[in-house]
């Protein structure tokens, strides 16, 4: 499919076409049918960016449809998490929301689905301080085993969709205006998710 056939340009922003909408809905029929297999009466467990929030909702839609009996999104904010490097206190960078990890781990012992939209910015900690980067990461790696190893171990059924952003389209066309790098970026993912066919699950 050509770069614009997905998506329009409007005074050098993007925005969105008819196709584009129905390819976003696509999309989310993909992740909830194919990706997780969500079976009736399930909860699903959801993370996402705020950018992912059009995607999160199609998500959503057609989860209850499925038969989801609760759906519950957590969202996080990239600029927030910049605020905690640059004034927070040296000792919360050893901290995690431990209480945050284990009412997913217990949500995942009591069958619930997971779903992880990603793409958020890939250099969003790259000018920060790497030494509390890292005490940050491990602080929430060892929060999140719980988790995670339920995942891992394949005892829910998970999945991983992939959303574009601003930022993660400026890093994969970096020599493209932002409009036409996230456009080209929406339509890769468009593209291997099938969400461009008729019948993407078929497919």
């Amino acid at each position: 499919m050509s770069m614009t056939s997905t998506t329009a340009f409007s005074k050098g922003q993007f925005r969105s076409t008819p196709e584009f909408e129905q390819n976003l809905d696509r999309l989310a029929q993909i992740a909830v049918r194919a990706g997780l297999g969500l079976a009736p009466g399930q909860e699903l467990v959801m993370t996402a960016t705020l950018d992912a929030i059009p995607l999160a909702r199609r998500i959503t839609e057609h989860a209850y449809k499925a038969g989801a009996c609760l759906v519950t999104t957590l969202f996080t904010d990239e600029e927030s998490a910049l605020l905690r490097f640059r004034y927070g206190p040296d000792a919360s960078f050893d901290t995690a929301a431990g209480w945050l990890y284990e009412g997913m781990a217990q949500a995942f012992r009591n069958g619930a689905a997971r779903l992880a939209i990603t793409g958020g910015d890939p250099s969003l900690l790259s000018k920060e301080d790497p030494e509390k980067v890292s005490r940050a990461n491990r602080a929430m790696s060892k929060a999140y085993r719980p988790a995670l190893e339920l995942i891992t171990r394949h005892v829910i059924n998970w999945t991983i969709v992939a959303c574009a952003t601003p930022a993660w389209a400026a890093a994969v066309f970096p020599d493209l205006p932002q409009d036409e790098a996230l456009a080209r970026l929406w339509n890769a993912i468009f593209a291997a998710s099938r969400a461009d066919q008729l019948d993407p699950v078929a497919a």
